[in-house]
């Protein structure tokens, strides 16, 4: 077998491009690898209705069926922003705490993809947020409650089976605890199997019934209790003999993406690809380079010619693809208005209070507001960011509900001392500060910030943590706090209704901050 055909080694691969259409380059390399996947990233979308005439010409490209991939997880990590409805995210469904919205999530987002022509949703993230200063899932989790993720997972895994669309759980084995991001290095947890299983590995077993059509997605996180020296992506004592013997998983097997940090810098993409297949994995993700997909399809061709591939593992792994592609598509239009109603009930219904022992709320219409947020910033490498016009958004929202002098200041994420003390004496003249925080537990900035303001004005200061709720360990106890978690539009304009009394904070905490 050739690297272009789709029956050889290349077609193990779900590979990424670059532009809005389907280009001659990509029929090339769909031709050259053979590969019976193609993922859809933002860079490839700018609208739900010209993703789906995307997804039309991409399977026109080529003789064989492909699976159409995406994550579009909600929150942090959104790829169909225009056109579709954008979930408040994985936490803000887990502080709502409401199985009933989480299958009506389910369902909107199964019935937007299947529309667009997507066969497969690359989540929900099942991994439970153990560890506070986790930099690569935060939000992206439902918390640290086991039962009460189970509860939401299904729901969220049934809406989409409802429509066709199939769901993906990641990251196996569970990285809710790692304290470094897997796009930049690799993370290693340092336990006993023992140790680790509890919770991590227990909701991938306790799921896997939930859905025929199920995929799992592992992980590039070496657990030292599962397999001392490779991470899941490449061990076959994880993927095969853990997770397919013993767990009894026959679904398909899905590896990380190859050109993540912690395959880059550790062991190098082709030989991955390799590694990765042997250790069981059905699909290999490529997400980005051509050379790299080229070469990881010759590699696995290789392999399966010269039985480094065990080929009746390999026509296994070809059958799970071809059986999570829809043949049947739907005609229905894409309509996002159910969905839309769906994501601001999650958003009001998962607003958080930490305290208010100064009593500031509901927030005064006669005060003088100054708002202090920074400028969006990625935190990890899959999370797409907020809207671009970031100031004008909050200063809408803002003065919809607030009719007295208001000011809207952004700052940069990591801002210098300099630029915190030109906003502490922007504050100095305000009746009523809110600081919005993003991610401050990686900017020393922010948390410079958050400890002066607390200290010069924290009697008429009020915070509220978008990005990352655990920045609230920089807080004073005394200081007003609140959280969307998360920061799309259905969730800050749930967050100022909150602090003018427009709305109960009803969303509980579904995982410690410290």
């Amino acid at each position: 077998m050739t690297a272009g055909d789709p029956n050889g080694g290349g077609g193990r691969l779900m590979i990424g491009f670059l532009g809005h259409k389907p280009s001659d380059d990509l029929k090339r390399v769909l031709h050259e690898t053979g590969a019976r996947s193609v993922i859809l990233f933002a860079r490839n979308i700018e609208s739900a209705s010209q993703c789906r005439a995307l997804i039309d010409g991409i399977r026109e490209l080529v003789e064989w069926p492909l699976l159409l991939a995406v994550d579009q997880e909600g929150g942090a990590v959104l790829r169909v922003l225009e056109g579709a409805t954008v979930f408040p995210g994985n936490m803000a469904l887990g502080s709502a705490n409401d199985v009933e919205l989480a299958l009506a999530q389910g369902r909107a987002s199964g019935a937007q993809l299947a529309a667009m022509g997507f066969d497969i949703n690359l989540a929900p993230v099942v991994d439970l947020q153990t560890n506070p200063a986790n930099p690569g899932i935060g939000i992206r989790s439902l918390g640290s409650d086991r039962e009460r993720a189970l509860a939401l997972t299904r729901a969220l895994v049934q809406g989409h089976s409802e429509h066709g669309v199939a769901s993906c759980l990641k990251h196996f084995p569970g990285k809710g605890s790692a304290s470094v991001d897997a796009h930049l290095d690799l993370p290693v947890i340092e336990q006993k199997r023992e140790d680790f299983e509890e919770p991590h590995l227990r909701i991938f077993a306790e799921l896997f019934g939930c859905d025929p059509r199920l995929a799992v997605m592992t992980t590039h996180m070496l657990v030292q209790g599962l397999d001392p020296e490779l991470p899941a992506t490449l061990s076959r004592a994880v993927a095969h003999d853990l997770l397919r013997t013993e767990l009894g998983f026959d679904g398909l097997l899905i590896a990380d993406d190859m050109e993540m940090g912690a395959i880059v810098k550790h062991h190098g993409v082709p030989g991955a690809v390799l590694a990765a297949a042997q250790s069981g994995h059905d699909l290999i993700p490529i997400c980005h380079s051509e050379d790299w997909q080229l070469a990881g399809a010759r590699r696995l061709c290789e392999a399966l010619a010269n039985g480094e591939l065990d080929a009746e593992e390999h026509a296994r792994s070809l059958q799970r693809i071809d059986e999570r592609i829809l043949h049947e598509r739907p005609e229905a239009p894409i309509d996002p208005a159910a969905g839309d109603e769906v994501a601001v009930q999650i958003a009001r219904k998962g607003l958080h209070c930490f305290g208010d022992a100064q009593g500031l709320l509901p927030l005064s219409q006669k005060d003088e507001m100054l708002v202090l947020s920074p400028f969006p910033h990625a935190v990890v490498g899959v999370e797409e960011g907020a809207d671009r016009d970031w100031r004008g958004l909050l200063h809408g929202i803002f003065a919809e509900r607030h009719k007295a002098a208001l000011q809207v200041e952004c700052f940069d994420y990591d801002l210098d001392g300099a630029e915190v003390e030109r906003l502490l004496g922007l504050a100095d003249s305000s009746s009523c500060v809110v600081l919005l925080t993003w991610n401050a537990m990686q900017s020393p900035g922010q948390q410079q910030l958050i400890a002066a303001g607390s200290e010069r004005f924290g009697d008429r200061l009020l915070i509220g943590h978008l990005r990352n709720p655990f920045d609230q360990v920089f807080v004073p106890s005394e200081v007003t706090a609140v959280t969307p978690f998360g920061y799309r539009i259905a969730q800050l304009e749930a967050m100022v209704d909150g602090l003018f009394g427009r709305l109960e904070f009803q969303g509980i905490l579904p995982a410690p901050i410290r």
